[in-house]
């Protein structure tokens, strides 16, 4: 049984390590774990809303949605959690020029996720009313947590006037969780760097 709520600042470090969990499995260290906690929190002010799932306490998911500004401007311009821009800084400029000094394992697996995440492009079809940004959870508390957070976000939508929701994901990611809940898919196209994945959208109608 989960408890869903809106994200609270304190909750970064317990998202960081369910987006860890969702898409990384090498060993972490101190470097890391600070550039997991940065991208988490960023990632969370610039979305329009976040809600956290919690078993016992314990911050084992999250959901994030953004407002399109075609949609609604003035939902699009709010956030709900407070910008720290020092922190968007940090985070942009570290990154960019090694100052996490994150390990080699974690770099390269990081690496691989972003260069799947750039493939998100201008020509990516994500007119919609609201978009579905993250869905991250902790491995071991999977079964029945992704339906908790998707119902919180899908009444969170229709609450707001959202007639479409939209989600960027692929191949490698769990894009099947989508499909069994309603989400039509819409677009598809092979990665730009190779291999036999593909880079996909998919579309729920509210």
């Amino acid at each position: 049984m989960f408890t869903v709520r809106k994200f609270e600042e304190r909750d970064v470090p317990a998202c960081a390590m369910c987006f860890y969990e969702s898409f990384f499995d090498c060993p972490l260290t101190d470097n890391d774990r600070q550039f997991l906690r940065d991208y988490a929190q960023v990632l969370a002010e610039k979305c329009s809303f976040t809600y956290v799932a919690e078993s016992n306490g314990q911050v084992v998911g999250f959901i994030m949605g953004h407002f399109k500004k075609d949609f609604n401007k003035a939902l699009a311009k709010q956030h709900e959690v407070k910008p720290h821009y020092r922190v968007w800084l940090r985070c942009f400029f570290k990154f960019a020029f090694g100052g996490y000094r994150m390990s080699a394992p974690f770099k390269a697996q990081f690496d691989d996720f972003f260069r799947q995440a750039k493939e998100n492009g201008k020509d990516t079809p994500l007119a919609c009313d609201c978009e579905l940004m993250a869905l991250c959870s902790r491995k071991d508390f999977r079964k029945g947590l992704g339906t908790a957070l998707w119902e919180t976000f899908k009444a969170r939508c229709a609450d707001s006037g959202v007639k479409t929701v939209r989600v960027f994901t692929n191949t490698t990611a769990t894009y099947t969780f989508y499909e069994r809940r309603g989400f039509q898919f819409v677009w598809g196209k092979p990665y730009s760097f190779g291999g036999t994945g593909k880079s996909l959208v998919y579309e729920y109608k509210l």
